[in-house]
């Protein structure tokens, strides 16, 4: 059980964390036809979208209430109503997840009682779904906001008892954060090669992906998980709670569904992909299909093919909860050795790394610990790239943001293909840092070789 060092600075110096509300716009972009409101100054919006729009690359559908001075201190309810009526009128979206931020927090802005009376006065638009979350940025982080929005939407969208029947081949996936578009879309692949249908939420495989869409710009989300599937996620078989954030998650949609609930804390080791596919073929009745079978296999010649590069090699890890579960999984299971470990904030599951301590800080905390153990490898975000030049490791970009490195939004780290290539990934990292040693020139040596042919002599031979 890990130890958690508490940080006793009176501030951040480059900090790793990123607050609530970019976690709940990240999850809520995972909806079809969806627009992010977020309840706050026109501030808090534009600085989440810079973040978002240097990940993707791509033009991000996100409104604000655009809280002024006045209204910070008179109230700013109206500013809600007409944020709302506006949305509905002009971009006729699906849903419209409204979420506050801290200035809106210690306002103390009630958003469900407001979003009551605009169904009160706005009759009209009563087939646009409201979500309301409460993300106050001065708590939590990424991890908390993301997780929030799933358990909004479970509370909120998923009646209390499922309907009558069971829909015997639905497959419901509740994915943390930690998994990218490139994952998502290769669990869809495991699912749907078992002749199921899932119901992932949130689905940013298909609103995030990077994918070149037709037309001009769209004011809401393109793709993503529908509300009518959503609503019915009490009738599906089964439910996958990927990441150890989603607990509460999943324990509430357990009190809402029929079939039964797996949680797993990611898709990153041999084992628990394992576990994964072994609960999909018995859901099923099916056998594995060949192609999985046969990524399983690629992955375990990977594993004896980087084994002498990765064993023994200490990785250094800044991130979000859920990313350090799965990044000292996958190390400890690789014959690396995890640490120093450096998390944001205390998080539920932390305590139960694989490491001997964890610390609550920021990167100027991991600059102080990689003094004091060197490491061969870094995984945190783009924000690390200055220290990891300063120790020569190389930098393993996980987590968010990601704006030094074109593709790597969509870069895959679960399930066998992801293990598999972030496997040759490290140890070609590992191997081009490698010394050879001189060749060495026995001084009893009788002949003397000639001269190496140079390049313009070999045409010629």
């Amino acid at each position: 059980m890990a130890e958690i060092m508490r940080n006793k600075k009176p501030l951040a110096v480059s900090p790793i964390k990123s607050g609530q509300p970019l976690g709940a716009i990240l999850a809520s972009m995972g909806f079809e036809q969806t627009i992010p409101l977020v309840h706050g100054a026109q501030g808090c919006s534009a600085f989440a979208k810079v973040f978002f729009i240097q990940h993707f690359h791509d033009p991000i559908p996100l409104q604000s209430t655009a809280m002024d001075p006045t209204s910070t201190i008179m109230g700013a309810d109206e500013n809600i109503l007409t944020a709302l009526n506006l949305l509905c009128q002009r971009n006729t979206p699906k849903a419209i997840v409204l979420l506050s931020t801290g200035l809106s927090e210690a306002q103390g802005s009630d958003i469900s009682r407001v979003v009551r009376q605009f169904r009160d006065a706005f009759p009209r638009h009563k087939g646009v779904a409201i979500l309301t979350v409460n993300t106050p940025d001065f708590y939590g982080t990424l991890e908390n906001g993301y997780s929030a929005v799933l358990e909004s939407v479970i509370e909120q969208w998923v009646a209390e008892k499922p309907l009558p029947g069971l829909r015997n081949r639905r497959v419901n996936l509740l994915l943390s954060h930690l998994l990218t578009p490139g994952d998502v879309e290769l669990l869809r692949s495991y699912v749907e090669a078992f002749g199921l249908q899932p119901i992932i939420v949130p689905d940013i495989s298909l609103s995030l992906d990077g994918h070149l869409a037709n037309g001009d710009f769209s004011p809401v989300t393109q793709g993503g998980a529908s509300l009518r599937m959503i609503e019915q996620m009490g009738q599906s078989l089964c439910t996958f709670a990927i990441g150890v954030s989603l607990s509460r998650a999943a324990t509430l949609l357990a009190q809402r569904s029929r079939g039964e609930v797996i949680a797993l804390p990611h898709l990153m080791t041999l084992g628990d992909c394992d576990q994964f596919i072994h609960h999909l073929q018995r859901l099923s009745g099916r056998d594995v299909p060949a192609w999985i079978e046969r990524q399983r296999g690629q992955l375990q010649d990977a594993m004896i093919d980087c084994h002498m590069w990765l064993q023994g090699a200490r990785m250094a890890l800044a991130a979000e909860g859920d990313l350090l579960a799965a990044w000292c999984d996958f190390a400890r299971s690789q014959g690396m050795v995890p640490g120093p470990v450096v998390a944001p904030v205390s998080q539920p599951g932390l305590q139960n790394l694989p490491v001997d301590s964890v610390t609550i800080g920021d990167l100027e905390d991991l600059q102080d610990l990689l003094c004091a153990t060197p490491a061969d490898l870094l995984v945190a975000n783009s924000h690390a790239a200055d220290l990891a030049e300063q120790f020569a490791i190389t930098l393993v970009r996980a987590g968010f943001p990601l704006y030094d490195r074109l593709g790597e939004f969509r870069r895959v780290r679960q399930g066998y293909a992801g293990m598999r290539d972030t496997l040759f990934e490290l140890a070609n990292t590992l191997r081009e840092r490698h010394s050879h040693l001189a060749t060495y020139h026995s001084p009893l040596r009788q002949h003397v070789s000639e001269p190496p042919i140079s390049g313009g002599n070999y045409a010629l031979c």
